[in-house]
């Protein structure tokens, strides 16, 4: 025991002696018991941020994963049973209590807390207007709208945490363009103008959302928060 202290001792005077000599700390070690204290204070600090530094880049590689997991995947009806939807482990879980009557939260791992991709805050959503799939557009200038979704759209769902379903992107454009004077000008055949077909939507990585895939949550389907995606109003005839 008296050689563990010797040998600490033997190490804090010199590492004291300099923090007498720097700026700002030297005000702190005036004496012996405030030069222990404040060499104790930035040894922990020190421990304390390499601790975060490496618990961030642990949980930077888990979102990485999972964004090139997705990135990597298909656009089918199998996201549908994508692991993080529906695995519980993957989500917090809230029960109660018999004893006490209080309703108990009980969060996931941080691991699996950081492995669950981003809800989509807001696009920018770039529109071209055709005739048929395939055919020259129509506009020579394409629309440009800028879509934020606030908690309304997405409270309601099973995972709120994931955000906003393609159904809810595919209705407001379906609304914009059918609010503009474009449509009158356009369509020729307005009554038949739906929702799913007519209004074809591309990620960022220019792959096509399918109306099988409405039911989806936008952050697993290849979008993230500030992306530019297109979408194709399919006039006919």
């Amino acid at each position: 025991m008296v050689w563990i202290i010797d040998k600490y001792l033997e190490f804090e005077t010199p590492v004291l002696n300099s923090l007498a000599h720097m700026a700002y700390v030297r005000n702190f070690v005036h004496d012996p018991i405030s030069a222990r204290i404040t060499l104790f204070l930035m040894v922990m600090g020190s421990v304390a941020i390499i601790n975060e530094l490496n618990m961030t880049r642990k949980m930077a590689r888990a979102t990485h994963e999972t964004s090139e997991e997705l990135n990597k995947g298909f656009i089918d009806e199998s996201l549908k049973l994508h692991r993080l939807i529906v695995s519980d482990e993957y989500h917090s879980k809230e029960f109660l209590d018999e004893k006490s009557g209080i309703v108990v939260e009980e969060f996931e791992d941080r691991e699996k807390f950081f492995a669950k991709p981003v809800h989509v805050a807001h696009l920018y959503v770039e529109c071209q207007c055709i005739r048929t799939i395939e055919s020259q557009a129509l506009l020579e200038k394409p629309l440009l709208f800028h879509l934020e979704f606030s908690p309304e759209e997405y409270e309601n769902e099973k995972r709120p945490e994931f955000g906003t379903r393609l159904r809810v992107l595919r209705k407001r454009l379906y609304h914009l363009f059918k609010d503009s004077h474009l449509f009158e000008d356009l369509v020729n055949d307005k009554e038949n103008f739906a929702i799913g077909n007519n209004v074809r939507i591309f990620n960022s990585q220019h792959e096509l959302l399918p109306v099988s895939t409405d039911d989806i949550q936008l952050c697993f389907l290849k979008i993230e928060t500030g992306d530019k995606i297109t979408c194709e109003f399919v006039l006919g005839k």
